[in-house]
């Protein structure tokens, strides 16, 4: 048997091609298929030729992959995505029984290795996802970079941004906050930064996400607002914990897993102390991730094929290889 595996975001799209063993055979990444960005064309266009690479790496056609699932980002949150995807993936891979989802899924069938509970993904947005014993679904957050996704490194950044304004004006006392995002800037004027925001900001959320990092340096001296900003993160990641597991059929009285990825939690223990209080406070139990998403994706792609234990052996040794 062969499986793929795709973890397809708004950065990057990689895939993994393995048989039932873990033995890898083609391991690709390419940029990022945001459909919202790339519109149909470029997204078909990115999907047929790295898809295209995969396969001529290991040497086989679409018909001899026993299975795929392919987690990808804006996946029902944009219209027609529900159809068009499977229509230009069907096309891609013919003879291939697809899985589609969006990517979210992934990273918890990595982070939980396929098993029920729930993975909070805090990157450059933020999103969780969880399934129970039954097999039940939820999904909450990953709504918006400039607007909600609570808790991820955008989300710390406009709130970086709204207190160096405070500071600026004198609204707020100046911390490191001010000093960091200054340096960080260049500025040579306060106001300048205003400009930033109205023109480069709003054209790359990328840029955005990454002011994050200027948080943590205050953070990491000390700063209260800064720290403040972190202790609110973890604070609105464990409500989206505790959404998900109102929706879901957990056991009574049994702690429920949640495991967690994504970019912020680079930030070690600036966010993992407020994190960890708030998730041993709300009664979960804490997991570190287990596999990479694409991994995940893997696993997902052989459910139904192979049992956990041979799903976690096919993992291990593909993770061994990566």
């Amino acid at each position: 048997m062969i499986f793929l595996g795709c973890d397809g975001g708004s950065t990057k799209t990689e895939w993994l091609l393995a048989d039932e063993t873990g033995r890898v055979l083609s391991h690709r990444t390419f940029a990022g298929c945001n459909y919202a960005f790339l519109g149909e064309e470029g997204f078909r266009d990115l999907m047929a030729s790295s898809v295209q690479a995969l396969l001529d790496d290991g040497k086989i056609t679409a018909d001899q992959v026993t299975s795929a699932m392919l987690s990808l980002t804006v996946y029902g949150e944009v219209p027609g995505t529900e159809e068009s995807f499977p229509r230009i993936l069907g096309e891609i891979l013919p003879g291939c029984p697809i899985q589609i989802a969006n990517d979210s899924v992934a990273g918890w069938g990595g982070s939980l290795a396929g098993r029920p509970g729930i993975n909070i993904v805090a990157g450059t947005g933020s999103v969780a996802y969880g399934e129970d014993q039954a097999g039940n679904a939820c999904r909450v957050g990953g709504w918006s970079l400039f607007f909600a996704d609570e808790g991820s490194c955008s989300w710390v950044a406009r709130q970086l941004i709204t207190e160096f304004v405070k500071q600026a004006d004198g609204r707020h006392p100046r911390s490191a906050v001010y000093e960091e995002l200054r340096r960080e800037m260049g500025l040579t004027h306060d106001l300048y930064f205003s400009g930033y925001l109205q023109t480069e900001i709003r054209q790359n959320s990328a840029l955005l996400a990454k002011l994050q990092l200027v948080a943590l340096r205050a953070a990491q001296q000390g700063d209260p607002a800064a720290q403040d900003i972190y202790r609110r993160a973890a604070e609105e990641l464990t409500e989206t914990a505790d959404a998900i597991r109102r929706q879901l059929d957990f056991p009574a009285g049994e702690p429920v897993p949640v495991s967690y990825s994504g970019g912020l939690f680079r930030a070690g223990e600036t966010i993992m102390v407020p994190f960890r209080t708030c998730m041993e406070r709300a009664g979960y139990t804490l997991v570190q991730p287990k596999y990479s998403p694409v991994l995940g994706a893997l696993i997902l792609a052989a459910r139904g094929h192979l049992s956990l234990a041979e799903s976690d052996a096919m993992a291990d040794r593909a993770a061994a290889q990566l």
